[in-house]
């Protein structure tokens, strides 16, 4: 069995969260307004500056359809960098399409 460290949690859901949101092509203000959060509590869940209840966590669950235990199977290094890099790829993209829009 793994042994956390909270701040390790913290960050992995945090980018897990931030991953799925932006494969939806949503901002942080969407995603609140789709789960009746503040968007500035979504980026702080992101950017693991806040833990997320457990409420909020089965919210973004279902929202995403994604199992509750994909949150909490501890993920190797070289995972969360694949799921980093992958966040900054769409990131661009996402910044890319806004420009569009405007």
């Amino acid at each position: 069995m793994y042994k956390w460290e909270v701040e390790e949690l913290k960050i992995q859901i945090g980018k897990l969260i931030q991953l799925h949101r932006l494969k939806k092509e949503l901002s942080q203000f969407q995603l609140g307004n789709e789960l009746n959060l503040s968007s500035n509590h979504v980026g702080r869940i992101e950017r693991a500056e806040t833990n997320p209840t457990i409420e909020i966590l089965v919210k973004f669950c279902n929202f995403f359809k994604i199992d509750m235990l994909l949150l909490f199977t501890k993920l190797s290094d070289s995972e969360l960098k694949n799921i980093e890099s992958e966040i900054d790829h769409l990131q661009k993209e996402f910044k890319n399409q806004n420009k569009r829009k405007s």
